[in-house]
């Protein structure tokens, strides 16, 4: 048999290579696997204030009856309401006091509101429907 003679220079040099390979390697996929999870972080972030938002625009009927509801409980009475598929209209005519109220109540709400137009004795906005 022949006896195979290996430096043992290059021995330690191979095993050295193939040792400093192998930690860049590692410290790749490690960063890849940081990358990958950032990236989850952020699209979860994304997706909860999606939902957030989704949560707090609320449907159609209810933007309906959450105008409606103001409307009654500030006991006004000569509100014009002209509603379309996808809006409300609102005109309202009366004293400063019942508008400053009124604005207060409206924009404390969690609804669409196109359009908002007020004057010393009259309010008109739009509320936009989903």
């Amino acid at each position: 048999m022949k006896k195979l003679d290996i430096d043992p220079l290059f021995l330690i040099f191979s095993v050295l290579i193939i040792f400093i390979l192998s930690i860049y390697t590692l410290n790749n996929k490690k960063e890849q696997k940081l990358d990958s999870f950032r990236s989850y972080i952020d699209n979860k972030n994304i997706i909860l204030k999606y939902n957030d938002l989704k949560n707090s625009w609320v449907t159609k009927s209810v933007q309906i009856s959450k105008v409606n509801n103001i409307i009654k409980t500030m006991n006004i009475k000569n509100a014009n309401i002209i509603q379309t598929n996808n809006k409300i209209e609102v005109n309202i005519k009366s004293n400063i006091n019942n508008i400053h109220r009124f604005t207060n109540k409206l924009l404390n709400e969690k609804i669409n509101i196109k359009r908002l137009k007020i004057t010393k004795d009259s309010i008109y906005f739009q509320v936009g429907l989903i």
